[in-house]
């Protein structure tokens, strides 16, 4: 997972955007139509959806608005997609939360990069040991192209805040897998439970060792998990109702 989609200490304060008395921008059905928008303009019928942190939770909700987009989905580390306002707090470890509001770096190539890594070390595993190099790649593409999206608090908060006014996850159909990080210092693994017990087949595999961050020697492990998922999905017989 790069770093962009890593809370920084602008986006792991929610009580900002759970409690804002204005609402955002737009709401968390936009940002699921993004992902199907993403779908037309590759021409794709459907997909097996991943999705990590705030990329888990928008997995969780197209497969609920756009169930025929969506041959499998896989959860990573997110809080379950109908929890509202202040209710997400249970699942967050506020200790890892006032480490983040703690952060200040300079807005340099420099300050960049050791933000990133100071993201990437606050959101590790125990005993997981990350660096620079673990991080300089997203923070060199990001400045190639004129963006520093982990530093957009305003973006951020807008995102996390945004109203859900859909269905919940006993509507999703397609084969789920849900997994977390057995290490992670952000969410309480309890979130993975709770996705399980709500979402009808679902499968729960909890990671030893994996953090919030996942770096380069979980990749294998998730993409096993993943790979074997769709398998699973492309040999279930099709639904009625569903596209060819």
């Amino acid at each position: 997972m790069s770093p962009a989609v890593c809370p920084t200490a602008a986006s792991v304060r929610p009580w900002r955007p759970c409690s804002a008395a204005k609402p955002p921008a737009y709401s968390a059905e936009d940002l699921t139509d993004d992902a199907v928008a993403v779908l037309d303009a590759l021409g794709w019928q459907d997909a097996h959806v991943f999705g990590h942190s705030m990329g888990g939770l928008v997995a969780q909700r197209l497969a609920i608005r756009h169930p025929r987009r969506v041959r499998s989905v896989t959860t990573s580390s997110a809080v379950p997609s109908d929890t509202k306002g202040p209710s997400v707090l249970r699942y967050l470890r506020l200790k890892c939360v006032a480490r983040f509001a703690a952060l200040h770096h300079p807005e340099t190539p420099e300050g960049n990069l050791a933000l990133a890594a100071r993201v990437a070390q606050l959101l590790a595993a125990p005993g997981q040991r990350l660096g620079e190099d673990d991080v300089r790649e997203f923070v060199d593409k990001e400045a190639a192209q004129g963006v520093t999206s982990f530093r957009d608090a305003k973006a951020q908060s807008r995102q996390i805040g945004a109203t859900w006014h859909g269905g919940t996850l006993a509507g999703i159909t397609a084969p789920t897998l849900v997994l977390h990080g057995e290490g992670d210092p952000l969410l309480r693994v309890r979130a993975a439970y709770d996705i399980a017990a709500a979402v009808p087949g679902a499968r729960l595999r909890t990671m030893p060792g994996v953090g919030h961050f996942l770096a380069r020697d979980s990749w294998a492990s998730y993409a096993d998990e993943v790979r074997a998922l769709a398998d699973r999905a492309d040999t279930r017989p099709p639904v009625a109702g569903s596209a060819p």
